[in-house]
This record gives structure tokens, sequence and C-alpha cells, in this order.
């Protein structure tokens, strides 16, 4: 369904067991492509609007954290999606031009303002004033480093060299803590602190992690000998990193009901979040549908990325007639038959299959074809044969091939750069250690980058994602080395120095 400008939509928002409002305020085509400009409406209510709510809706402003007054309008896809339900028209409320791309507004954005204003009005007060007037005044130096009164961010550094962590409770626009350290008393600070709203905390030793009580909504945690895990309300993302026991206990909000969960493994062996939203799960070997199925029924969003991976009973996740988004990439080992058909999943709004058996993706285009007529957001992408698949097992270029702003022969450069820096680091392995090995590497580094560099001079394509892609893809090189160092029979503990390494490739490479 394609909307006109002036278009009112709204839809549910289960967090708030309400329904909040969007206008279409206008329409642009670019190609094949027809993006429209959607503006978030001030309006909320248990029911569907009548005819004179419509009438007095205006346009949301938010001033959350961040945000000063500011409004939700954004491009994004020109098919109404499913779940928004057709109130009324008006004509549009702004016109403005539109510069933010996302996904439809669904009412995210009003349940963060409510949050923020639960929070004490002294502390919300002071929280702007310094916003606006940013305190620079030092508080401590760490070393060479200052912490002021505005510092918004703290990391291992900082946390490590004070005795007490309570020196940071005077900075009262502190929104994120990292630490990949053991920090004593670090879950205690973060739990007092009341505009912590992001952590990534790795490497901490503890058996039982209490964040009951906390303001956190995006939660990176190293889940390695962890026995308990208490989340805090409120938590919206939570990402499991380091090994998982079986014997993890983990208590949230709803039993899960709100919580997405992301994971490498193919579904998280821990008990709890019995009643989990939604599960991602990234660099995945091997992904068992059913057991995913079992352990959590009730998803309504399941993304499946592979490194690449195995998806084994794929047909089970028909049983999962809640879903409402489902993404597979670099997932295979299924056939046509196993995927499940439309009819299974009612509530589908988005599916997207990027790097599959080529067999399956020809067939989910045909039988979800009516399926798109309805509002379901289809894509299927780059879809692999069997031969492909064994050529591009070992290559982290993969992705690259059939990449939109790739071409085949970029993405086949890419791949045999990689593969003779990774056969020329092996062999230097094999001869050398220590600083000899690194001089060993040097130039194989030098040839990678100037290879990089050589093929984007032709055609500019390195950009953000591609320049990550061909750092990472280095890092595994790297890691090769030094399992290869272990594997070496005498050999004493591998140390490879990949800081001099990593300072060549920046050095060298022009993207």
């Amino acid at each position: 369904m394609k909307p006109t400008p002036g278009d009112i939509f709204a839809v549910h928002h289960p967090r708030l067991d309400a329904y909040t409002a969007v206008q279409v305020t206008g329409l642009n085509v670019s190609g094949k492509r027809e993006s429209a400009s959607v503006l978030a409406l001030d309006w909320v209510g248990p029911a569907l609007p009548d005819a004179a709510e419509v009438a007095a809706m205006k346009p949301a402003h938010f001033n959350f954290y961040f945000w000063k007054d500011h409004r939700i309008h954004v491009w994004t896809s020109a098919e109404v999606p499913r779940g928004y339900i057709h109130v009324g028209h008006r004509e549009p409320l702004v016109v403005e031009e539109v510069n933010s791309y996302a996904n439809w507004p669904s009412g995210g954005a009003v349940y963060s303002q409510r949050r923020w204003e639960a929070r004490p009005k002294a502390e919300r007060d002071l929280f702007k004033q310094l916003q606006a007037e940013p305190d620079k005044s030092v508080l401590f130096k760490i070393g060479d480093r200052e912490v002021n009164r505005s510092t918004q961010r703290l990391d291992t550094d900082r946390l490590a060299a004070v005795p007490d962590l309570s020196v940071f409770e005077q900075l009262p626009l502190l929104t994120t803590v990292n630490a990949d350290a053991p920090i004593p008393g670090l879950f205690d600070f973060i739990r007092g602190r009341p505009f912590v709203d992001e952590s990534s905390v790795t490497n901490h030793g503890e058996r039982v992690v209490d964040l009951r009580g906390a303001q956190l909504t995006r939660l990176v945690l190293d889940a390695t000998g962890l026995q308990e895990l208490h989340l805090n309300d409120g938590l919206d993302f939570l990402s499991l990193v380091g090994q998982v026991s079986p014997e993890l206990k983990i208590h949230g909000e709803a039993d899960g009901h709100w919580l997405t969960l992301s994971t490498s493994t193919s579904a998280a062996s821990c008990s709890g979040l019995d009643a989990l939203d939604s599960l991602y799960v990234t660099s995945a070997r091997d992904v068992d549908a059913a057991s995913i199925v079992q352990r959590f029924p009730h998803l309504t969003e399941l993304r499946l990325w592979g490194a690449p991976g195995s998806l084994r009973n794929a047909a089970a996740l028909a049983a999962l007639s809640g879903l409402k988004m489902l993404t597979l990439k670099d997932m295979f080992g299924m056939s046509p038959d196993d995927f499940p058909g439309a009819e299974h999943f009612p509530k589908l709004g988005k599916l997207w299959l990027t790097s599959i058996p080529a067999e399956v993706a020809a067939k989910v285009k045909k039988d979800y074809k009516a399926a798109t007529r309805d509002g379901l957001d289809l894509s299927v992408t780059q879809p692999r044969k069997a031969e492909w698949l064994a050529e591009n097992l070992d290559n982290p270029f993969r992705t690259w091939d059939g990449a939109e702003n790739i071409t085949s022969a970029q993405a086949k450069k890419a791949a045999a750069l990689y593969r003779q820096a990774r056969s020329a680091s092996l062999k230097a392995a094999s001869e050398e250690a220590g600083a000899a090995l690194v001089a060993a590497l040097t130039p194989v580094v030098t040839a990678y980058a100037e290879g990089f560099n050589t093929l984007d001079k032709r055609r500019a394509f390195i950009f953000t994602e591609e320049r990550e892609h061909i750092y990472v893809a280095l890092v595994g090189i790297f890691d090769a080395v030094e399992e290869k160092l272990r594997a070496t029979e005498g050999a004493p503990a591998p140390s490879l120095d990949r800081e001099a390494l990593v300072t060549v490739f920046d050095s060298i490479r022009d993207f």
C-alpha cells in the first residue's frame, strides 16, 4: 500500500500499550526507489483516534537526554508497513527539508520521553543546564588527561585510576560507562547513576551481576564465568559476549518480553528470558531453528547472521506465528521446501534475506510476492549457488559479491588480496618469530594496503563499512598467525606486535 501526502496512520506500541500516530508529509521517487517523509505526531491513545482527535494532532517534540525540542521527521520506505492503520488525512503539518533516514516511527521515542520525565525534575534540569552551558572546570587529572564536570563517558583508564568510584558522582552528564578489566564496585556505581543508559563491560570476573535499579537501555556484557544476572527494568538491548554457561540464569523485566538479546551462540544456552521478544544471532556457524523455537517461542523478531552458517530444521520457524521481522544473512544448509510459506507469518512486516541458497531465494520471492501487496517489506538479495559457497567459505569479503556499490571484479580482487596476504603471513610465521616476524610481515601488510589503494582509485567504493571489512580481515590474518605460532612445537607463548603492523597499515592506506 502506497500512501498519499497528508495521510495519517496509527500504530500500536506494545510497551506503551497504546497507539501513537504519524503523518506522511511527502513522497520522493529516485530511480526505482520511492521514499516517504514521515513525521511523528503528538497523539497517544488507548484506542484508534476519532475525527476530532485526528484534527487536533500536532508534530511531536522530544527533549530527552541531548535532544532539544526535537522533531522526528525522516525519509523511509514509501510502502506502509503492516500494523499501521489509516485513520485520517490532513494537509501536511510541516513543510521542511528532511535529512534523516530511518524506519517508520513506531512510538519508541514517546516511550523514551516518558522514561525521561519519570526521573526527578531537579536532576533533569541540571542535566539540561550543563548541556546548554557545559562546565569545563576540571575536577581532577588522571595522568595528562582531565576530567571535567561535563564529562559524558568513562572508560577503563579513568575508572581504574581512582581509589573510589564515588568521585565520579560529580558528573551530571555521565551517560556511558565502559570497562574491559575488573573495576571494584563498578556495577553498584552504574546502578546509582541516574543517566547512565549505555554500558559495555568485559573481563569483569564476576559470578553474579545485579543491575536492578539502573537506567540502562543498552548493555554489552561478558558472560564468561557468569552464573546469575539481574537486569534492570527498561533495558531494551542485551548483548552477551564471551562464553555463555548453561548454568547462567538471567532475570529480566517481564521475563524478557520487551528485550532484544544478541549472542554469537545459536540460542543462548542459559535459562531465563522465556518470554524473549527479539533474538539476534551473529557470527553463527551452526543454528538449529527447532531449538530456538523451543527455547524462545514468543519471538517477534529473529535475526540469524552466519559466518557463514548452516541453518538446520528451518521448517520449525513456522511455529513462530508472532514474528514481525525475520532476517537471514550468510545462512545455508536449507532447501526450498524447508522455508515456511507466508501463511505461517500473518504479522510479518519485514523479511530480509541476504546471501542464502539460490533455490530458496527463488522460492521465497514467488511465495511471498502476494504478501508484499499487504505491506510486507521483502528483500531477497545475493542468492548463492553451491559452487559459490565452496569457493568463498574462507573469504571475509564474500558479502561484497553482489553488493550494489561493488563490482564483481572488485569483490574478486579483494578476495585475492586477502588470500595472498594470509598465505604469505602464515609462511612467515613458520620461519620467523618476535621482531623478525614483524619485519617479515611488514611488506605483506604494505602490499595488502597498497592493493586496496589501487582498487579504490580505479573506482571509489571503500567507505566506512568497506573500510571496516578490510581491517577485520587483516585482524583475522593476525589471528591465524598467532594460532600457527601456538601450534609450533617448542615455541614460546606467541607475541605478535599487532600495533606496529596496524601502524604500517594506517600509514599506507588512502581509504
